[in-house]
């Protein structure tokens, strides 16, 4: 069974490293943030969805 963490602040700092750390272990990783079109780097894994928090 796979996990899956819910990230928000994702898009730098410790939200970001944060997204990496759990994508890197395997997990299913929900990234929100403000502005996710700017983002690319945690966006190359089919593991992470990268969607915008209201």
């Amino acid at each position: 069974m796979n996990k899956t963490i819910f990230i928000t602040g994702a898009s730098s700092g410790i939200g970001k490293a944060t997204a990496k750390l759990f994508q890197q272990k395997g997990w299913n990783v929900i990234a929100t943030m403000r502005t996710p079109e700017k983002e690319t780097e945690l966006t190359e894994r089919d593991n992470t969805l990268v969607t915008q928090l209201m």
